[in-house]
């Protein structure tokens, strides 16, 4: 898939970690003695159906469930020698969908490819170097500090080759959220992007559908596509009951959402062939 090279040869790089003998002896062992027990016959279908198994748990069990595992995994990554390296690598394939979100999020005018290895190299940095003295959140908290680190690595990157980079990133940065880190601080950006280009009312947020719209308007004009006042234009077209203070007849407001759709099925485009 043209774009994604950077995952694409992160899980052929596990595939070559699976097919290795002892490894996921080893990493069922670890989880055993960290009182993570998967029953009988679970290493059968091999380390990836470990992982599989695992985030299935987490599905239907509470975040603690998370926790104990990957802290696990973390206490083996700090380590040295190559157990540390498998242990760092089972937890950042676990971490590969966040990583991609992390990767869209911050991609801004750059190439996915690019912007995806700079997380990546950022995620191992942070399993690699987890304190183990944090007791929970163990996910929030990775994916929390490699868009930190990400976000400054890339921040000085584009100073030096003149990519625009959101130079609020830093100022929501905080504390983790109790579910997606990356979507919570993602979200507090947008907000002051587009609360600063004039897409959002007092009240307004970025939520749902909504959240959306305003996001591939923000990219659109931060990649030139789309003037900044017909982005506000949309902004205005879109919001509920607009057409009533627009003063316009029905014909006539057709019209007008028939042109913003064209325009905004073309910027969809544009961003989807971005990614």
């Amino acid at each position: 898939m043209n774009g994604t090279r950077v995952f694409e040869s992160l899980n052929a790089e596990w595939a070559v970690v699976c097919a290795e003998p002892g490894h996921t002896e080893r990493v069922l062992g670890w989880l055993r003695e960290g009182g993570v027990y998967l029953g009988d016959g679970a290493g059968e279908g091999g380390l990836s159906e470990v992982l599989a198994e695992l985030g299935r748990r987490d599905r239907t069990q509470d975040r603690g469930h998370s926790d104990r595992w990957l802290r696990v995994l973390l206490e083996q990554a700090v380590g040295e020698g190559a157990g540390a390296l498998l242990a760092a690598r089972v937890v950042v394939q676990a971490m590969v969908p966040g990583a991609m979100r992390l990767t869209r999020r911050l991609q801004c005018g750059r190439d996915y490819d690019e912007t995806g290895q700079v997380i990546v190299a950022c995620l191992f940095q942070v399993v690699r170097r987890f304190p183990l003295g944090r007791t929970s959140g163990a996910a929030a908290n990775l994916l929390m500090e490699t868009l930190h680190l990400a976000s400054r690595e890339l921040k000085a990157e584009g100073a030096e080759y003149g990519v625009v980079q959101y130079p609020h990133l830093d100022e929501v940065l905080s504390e983790p959220a109790d579910d997606d880190p990356a979507q919570s601080a993602w979200a507090s950006v947008l907000e002051q992007q587009a609360a600063r280009a004039g897409l959002l009312r007092d009240g307004e947020g970025v939520d749902g559908a909504r959240g959306e719209l305003v996001e591939l308007l923000v990219w659109a004009v931060d990649a030139g596509q789309m003037d900044a006042d017909r982005a506000r234009v949309i902004a205005d077209e879109t919001r509920v009951g607009a057409q009533t203070g627009a003063g316009v007849s029905a014909v006539a407001w057709r019209k007008r959402r028939s042109r913003t759709v064209r325009q905004m099925r073309v910027v969809a485009e544009q961003w989807a062939q971005a990614a």
